[in-house]
């Protein structure tokens, strides 16, 4: 073998060539990042359902003990409507407030801390020895609660695209909500016969049951702080408010926008369609509870007890519909407007089929299986309304989501809550006396019957106004 010339040993340890290779490795190490960031959009909408979830657990808490509360602290019914409108009071007047924080600080600063503290004031309501305290409680409760609703909604609006938006808005508060409710009609009441006699924290029943539920909303307020994120940019990801926001939003100031929002008819049309809705979402759930007790206590012979447990199970069956029929509706309607069909048209069916469901309270229910199938439907076709979240935030901006939905859940909150208000003096007024168990909730349910009539009325102008303002961003 030849000799190597030190000039060939110097060459045979030269470092190689450079290659393209090892960038275009770079680069799709870059795009799979991206694409495990992008996915990220998931993850928030986890954490806002879990963050629904307390919303839902808190503002329903007391319905499904009503049995305890009415004999614990001596009030019949005009009572319970009012203990259930003090939180939706106090709950409508702090949407404007934390909505706005959200659009300004961001969903992961607000979050967690309305939650936490909403944890702190369930736990208070639990330690409520009169009427008078039980109120105060639900009041305050209402404050913070409001930390959730409307800063999801700015969250998702930021993180899902038009074409996804509708989905996503039902899914946090489907299956999100769903699982509150399960909570407050299953759970609690569950918790509250098996803690009657050794208790949590030195209390017993209901009391105990809602301890360990302020437990439990304490928990998500932690983990919304670990896995929110107020927007995509903030993991270098495109900004969805700037590719879908008009020209004229993103020369404007957030305070201009806001003077621009609050002069449109629209945004107060649309609040009075989300006010059907709300009468609905507070009127089926708070009553629901008891009308199936009475109906197992009447119908069946049961006793008081396991009435109160079977009357939880059905309104679970009514969070059955809202867990697995609304993530449908939302898909139905960002497939039908990839194809020109506004939201709106889904929104306006939804409230003559809830009208149709109160009618249907108000007849004899045969079994359980026809009350069952009836409660189903109720919590399919009630629980669209986040549909309206994502036609607002693209008739206006994604960027002033927040405070476009605090006025319009400012508006819906107070509706609702005069009518769970009005809604036990309703039934008292139109009670059958001596009639069958039904016979005692008819006012409620014709209170039902004619919002719903009018919000549907109400959304052939939005049909009008989403072909003009939202269709263009599909195409």
């Amino acid at each position: 073998m030849s000799p190597v010339s030190p000039r060939g040993r110097q060459a045979a340890t030269r470092t190689p060539a450079r290659t393209p290779f090892p960038d275009i490795r770079r680069a799709e190490f870059r795009a799979m990042t991206f694409l495990r960031k992008s996915n990220y959009r998931w993850v928030i909408l986890l954490a806002c359902m879990l963050v629904y979830c307390t919303s839902q657990l808190v503002r329903w808490n007391y319905a499904s003990i009503t049995k305890y509360l009415m004999d614990d602290l001596h009030i019949g019914k005009p009572e319970l409507g009012l203990l259930g409108s003090a939180f939706f009071y106090a709950y409508a007047v702090a949407q404007i407030p934390w909505g706005t924080a959200a659009d300004v600080w961001g969903s992961r600063r607000v979050i967690p801390v309305g939650i936490g503290i909403l944890a702190l004031f369930l736990a208070g309501f639990a330690f409520s020895g009169t009427f008078t305290e039980a109120l105060f409680w639900r009041a305050a409760m209402g404050v913070v609660a409001a930390a959730g609703y409307v800063p999801i909604t700015s969250a998702l609006a930021k993180w899902f695209s038009i074409k996804e938006r509708g989905f996503a808005m039902e899914m946090y508060s489907g299956p999100g909500g769903g699982l509150g409710e399960v909570m407050t009609f299953l759970l609690i009441p569950v918790f509250a016969v098996v803690l009657s006699q050794g208790g949590f924290f030195g209390l017993t029943g209901w009391r105990a049951s809602t301890v360990l539920m302020a437990v439990v909303v304490f928990v998500i307020a932690m983990l919304a702080l670990l896995l929110l994120r107020a927007s995509p940019t903030d993991m270098g990801l495109p900004s969805i408010e700037k590719q879908e926001d008009k020209a004229e939003h993103q020369e404007l100031t957030y305070k201009q926008s806001l003077g621009v929002i609050a002069k449109d008819p629209a945004v107060w049309i649309m609040s009075l369609v989300w006010s059907a809705y709300m009468v609905g979402t507070r009127l089926v759930p708070g009553w629901l509870p008891l009308y199936a007790t009475d109906f197992y206590i009447q119908e069946h012979g049961m006793t008081k007890e396991a009435a109160i447990i079977a009357g939880g199970g059905m309104a679970s069956v009514y969070v059955l519909g809202r867990v697995f029929g609304t993530p449908v509706a939302g898909w139905l309607s960002d497939w039908l407007l990839k194809r020109g069909i506004p939201r709106a048209v889904v929104i306006g069916s939804g409230l003559l089929l809830i009208a149709l469901t109160f009618f249907l309270f108000t007849r004899h229910i045969p079994n359980t299986i026809a009350l069952g199938a009836l409660s189903f439907f109720a919590g399919v076709v009630i629980n669209i309304f986040p549909l309206i979240n994502a036609s607002a935030a693209e008739i206006w901006s994604v960027r002033s989501a927040g405070f476009t939905m605090g006025i319009i859940n400012m508006v819906g909150q107070f509706s609702g809550a005069i009518a769970l208000s009005v809604s036990g003096f309703m039934a008292a007024k139109y009670s059958v006396a001596g009639g069958a168990f039904y016979t005692e909730f008819l006012g409620i349910w014709y209170l039902g019957i004619i919002t719903s009539i009018l919000g549907a009325v109400a959304t052939v102008y939005m049909v009008v106004r989403e072909r003009r303002a939202v269709l263009a961003k599909v195409a």
